[in-house]
């Protein structure tokens, strides 16, 4: 006669808690005699905070922190529509509590910016762009205005851009080469008219969360970069080596390639003017930056004192006097064309219609490439003044400016780190500041062109420098905190990003640097995280035992908890939503959590275990907040597959989500899978209330117990009819 087998935990059919007759159980039946409820074991971390269980209507008081019952009607679902307009319409967020003193910090900001953003503007337009004068202008001036009331980042400047208006004058120069009668303020319209429709239709398709591709370490190295770049591009103007740059038999387009040109020239061909107004300027700069640091800790105020304009001012005072251009051969501004627009451009002309097909491609990587230089300044904005910011508004807002502005063939324009950096130092508190500045840029259209002539350019290039210096301040601290962290791949993403930029170009680092970033979220998101939980002795609790022992072993500690295995189950924990991209890690996973008893271990290694040993499956799906169709597929073929080898598999602690448990439901999983019994209270009622869903570990583990103790039953009555017969069959023969 066969011995009993002994229960899989012992003693656990003995622990019951106490339920009311009138309470509904876990699992969502309304009996008593639920084995969820008589099979709930109480846990490790409730005995020593002492939880008890109470009525859902009476305050809880636990560590003399009160709760109260929540009401469905206490969250409000539809709220009025001037609760919600200041989401769509950021301006009325800040209108109702504006005031003098933000007044005149966004005044002296936005002529702070305007002084340095005027020349930089013509600069982008004729040399960079190769588009008339008054583009830049423009764009500077009439983007500001919709920006303050859809723009939700307070110091935001928008306007025209270095690497946008590169994009825009290679394909200028690209058509002007073969078709030379196009108007370049067409070609401008419309490169602005689609980079602004791209970014509205993104914005309304709520296509904003794919800026979450631009990790910390990404934004940190394209900021580092730009600032770079700035720096060794302005070198050249304070130098006054444009003219050999441009005379030179060897093309230097790459910033690497002007290192390599400043190297060459610089020594012997540099003009001395130039080169001693450019150090004094800068110098005044820097020594007036580190004053103001000083004197802000006492005087608050100082912050509003404009050194960049008063610089300018000084230097346009000098210029004229002393004739820089003249007598020293300073290069300035000089004369442009000063004629304004007769008309509005109709990006949607038959005339204009013809060159879509050919400024797609352009304005879309304009679109994409504004997009990432204004995400990153309102990023970095953002983290530095505690603000949160929403990407789908701030590409309505984009889309929307330039949409406007595109019917003056104005530049396309979006947000800068830099100049928006100098507008915060300059005592900005509202996105009016760049308003300020658009009414300033339009004065200056229409009464102080000719006062532009004067400003010499080198003053105008150590301006770029001292801007790319403040962008590259906080490199070496992030660069610090990731190297304590160990955190070699921001560090690794960081120098991609930085190298390639300035070994290429500013758009290959933010392809290259996007694309590492893309590659990493899907690996990421590929790799399936199941754990296998072991209990603790001795208590009901549960841990990670690869996650534990690995931190045992590193920390080298004394004192540990005593783990233990249950035989002939395995407990596994999906702690992750579950879609297509890592359903099928998770099965490759499972089976070597089997063939191992853990995922640490190398899948070419000689496995300890044998999948026959393997009698019962308890999935921990506390943590999986989403579940795709693809996923629940697979989630189908695991439970058959152990269906068919006898395994008995069970669901515990699934969420309380209806598209979760309707999706196991439908697909079938849940007709895979052990049910938790519960016979009605009233015996005259012969049906059965069942559930696919343990509400705890502790509940399954009662029910493999249960299990384990019936077919102990079974063979022990098997063994005892055996020998009964055996014994009447030989009392035939007596």
């Amino acid at each position: 006669m066969s011995q009993p087998a002994s229960p899989l935990l012992k003693g656990g059919s003995n622990i019951r808690k106490q339920y009311g007759s009138n309470q509904n159980c876990d699992c969502g039946c309304k009996n008593s005699q639920c084995p969820c409820k008589r099979a709930s074991l109480q846990s490790h971390s409730s005995q020593r905070t002492g939880l008890q269980r109470v009525d859902s209507n009476v305050s809880l008081s636990v560590n003399n922190v009160s709760s109260k019952k929540l009401s469905p009607n206490e969250v409000e679902i539809n709220p009025s529509l001037w609760d919600v307009l200041p989401y769509y319409l950021p301006c009325f967020s800040w209108l109702p509590n504006y005031s003098w003193s933000k007044f005149g910090g966004d005044l002296i900001a936005g002529i702070s910016v305007a002084s340095f953003q005027i020349p930089l503007a013509l600069s982008f337009a004729t040399s960079v762009a190769h588009v008339e004068p008054l583009c830049g202008l423009y764009s500077l001036a009439f983007t500001p205005f919709v920006y303050a009331i859809l723009g939700s980042v307070p110091r935001m400047i928008v306007g025209p851009e270095s690497a946008i208006s590169l994009v825009v004058g290679q394909a200028v120069e690209n058509i002007m080469s073969h078709n030379p009668d196009v108007h370049v303020m067409q070609l401008s319209a419309v490169i602005t008219f689609i980079s602004g429709g791209f970014l509205f239709f993104f914005g309304l398709c709520r296509l904003g969360f794919l800026d979450n591709v631009l990790s910390r370490a990404l934004l940190r190295g394209f900021i580092s970069s730009v600032g770079l770049v700035m720096i060794i591009s302005s070198m050249i103007s304070e130098l006054k080596l444009d003219k050999f740059l441009k005379q030179s038999p060897v093309h230097y387009h790459t910033p690497f390639e002007k290192v390599l040109f400043l190297i060459k020239y610089a020594p012997s061909h540099y003009h001395g003017p130039t080169t001693a107004l450019s150090l004094s300027c800068f110098f005044i700069l820097i020594f007036s930056k580190i004053l103001k640091k000083k004197l802000m800790r006492r005087h608050k105020w100082i912050v509003f004192v404009p050194d960049i304009l008063l610089l300018i001012i000084g230097t346009i005072a000098l210029s004229i006097k002393f004739r820089f251009k003249h007598n020293y051969h300073i290069s300035t501004v000089g004369d442009f064309n000063t004629d304004g627009f007769q008309k509005l451009i109709n990006p949607l002309s038959s005339d204009n219609i013809q060159l879509i097909p050919q400024l797609l491609s352009p304005g879309f990587v304009t679109a994409m490439l504004g997009f990432f230089e204004s995400t990153t300044a309102a990023k970095s904005l953002g983290s530095s003044y505690d603000l949160a910011i929403s990407s789908n508004r701030e590409l309505v807002a984009l889309g929307s400016m330039n949409l406007c502005s595109s019917l003056l063939g104005a530049l396309p324009g979006f947000g800068g780190y830099g100049r928006s950096k100098i507008n915060a130092f300059s005592g900005a508190q509202t996105v009016l500041s760049g308003a300020f500045m658009g009414i300033l840029v339009l004065l200056t259209i229409k009464f102080l062109l000719p006062l532009i002539h004067y400003i010499p350019i080198c003053v105008l290039s150590v301006v770029t420098t001292i801007v790319g210096i403040s962008l590259l301040e906080e490199a070496p601290a992030d660069l610090l905190f990731h190297f304590r962290c160990s955190g070699y791949d921001e560090l690794l993403v960081f120098a991609v990003t930085v190298l390639t930029t300035v070994f290429y170009s500013v758009q290959i680092g933010i392809c290259i640097g996007c694309g590492y970033s893309i590659i990493s979220i899907i690996k990421h998101s590929a790799k399936s995280r199941i754990q296998i939980l072991a209990r603790v002795q001795g208590t009901s609790k549960f841990v990670n035992s690869d996650a534990y022992l690995e931190y045992a072993n590193r920390k080298n500690m004394d004192e540990t908890l005593n783990l233990e295995e249950l035989e002939g189950c395995l407990i596994v924990k999906i702690p992750e939503p579950l879609t297509f991209t890592n359903t099928e890690d998770l099965k490759e996973r499972l089976n070597r959590l089997e063939r191992f008893g853990s995922a640490k271990v190398h899948p070419g290694a000689r496995g300890r275990r044998s999948r026959s040993s393997t009698k019962y499956v308890i999935i921990d799906l506390h943590g999986m907040t989403f579940m795709d169709s693809s996923a629940a597929q697979i989630l189908l073929e695991i439970a058959s597959s152990y269906q068919r080898r006898g395994v008995k598999v069970f669901l515990a602690c699934v969420p309380i989500d209806i598209r979760i448990r309707d999706r196991l439901e439908k697909s079938g999983v849940t007709h895979q899978v052990e049910k938790t019994i519960c016979t009605t209270a009233t015996e005259e009622e012969n049906s059965n209330n069942v559930s696919p869903y343990f509400p705890t570990i502790d509940s399954a583990l009662a029910a493999i117990d249960e299990l384990e103790s019936s077919n102990s039953n079974f063979e022990l009555a098997s063994d005892n009819s055996s020998f009964i017969s055996a014994n009447f069959t030989n009392s035939d023969f007596v």
